[in-house]
């Protein structure tokens, strides 16, 4: 993924490493620690499977430095709008989504202090102010939750294939399964309109439902042995 998380001055340990596992979760590689307080050591036991990322983080004394070799770079802040207030104008998460993520080679991401945030000075020395809309009763986010949806985001709009999500039955195999259900209502409804009806509601229900392709193998398993047991029911029925 081509972005890079700069954390200034990041306090907590447990944030810390809730951090670079979320990277990992996004694909994200590049994690810059300007000026950290956190103790990596103790970040590493919150870390889980980012652990690499962050033994391997880059520590840098200054915001200038860490932003070196990155064409845009945006600054993140609950506070994103103060009339009057030139340098807290900022642009909504969903606008630097879908208008400047997509056009931009690589992109830092830079993240200020759990306590005060980020300084006015360091904001001026980003390309953006990005912010997340919350409630007006509070909407200050943990860094640590605001680095997640920010990469959420972002992860998005790469269109990958997540490993953790089952593939979808296709239109074809839902349609075999439809004739089917249709062999079935044949069998037990007699008016024709119902079973018209009851075979539009199927076919309705069934692409709502959105089924992964081993549910769909399930339900035409068991739609099969019905439909056969119906026939087999039906044929001895006409030999008395």
């Amino acid at each position: 993924m081509r972005i890079r998380v700069i954390l200034v001055g990041v306090e907590g340990a447990v944030n810390l490493g809730l951090i670079a596992r979320t990277c990992v979760n996004f694909d994200v590689n590049e994690l810059y620690l300007v000026n950290p307080v956190a103790s990596i050591d103790e970040a590493l036991k919150y870390a889980a499977g980012g652990r690499d990322l962050l033994l391997r983080s880059v520590i840098t004394s200054s915001l200038e430095e860490a932003l070196r070799g990155v064409p845009v770079s945006a600054a993140t802040s609950a506070i994103g709008y103060s009339e009057g207030d030139v340098i807290r104008q900022a642009i909504t998460i969903e606008e630097f989504t879908e208008k400047i993520y997509p056009r931009a080679e690589k992109i830092a991401l830079v993240f200020g202090r759990e306590s005060t945030g980020l300084t006015r000075e360091e904001i001026l020395k980003t390309d953006f102010l990005v912010t997340i809309p919350a409630s007006l009763k509070y909407s200050v986010l943990n860094v640590s939750q605001a680095v997640a949806i920010f990469l959420w985001e972002l992860w998005k709009r790469e269109k990958k294939v997540a490993v953790n999500i089952p593939p979808r039955a296709s239109r074809e195999d839902i349609i075999k399964l439809l004739s089917v259900f249709e062999k079935i209502t044949e069998f037990t409804v007699s008016s024709e309109d119902k079973r018209k009806r009851c075979n539009l509601v199927l076919k309705r229900t069934l692409m709502r439902s959105l089924p992964s392709q081993y549910e769909l193998k399930v339900l035409l398993y068991w739609t099969r042995r019905v439909a056969r047991k119906l026939e087999t029911s039906r044929g001895s029925l006409n030999e008395l």
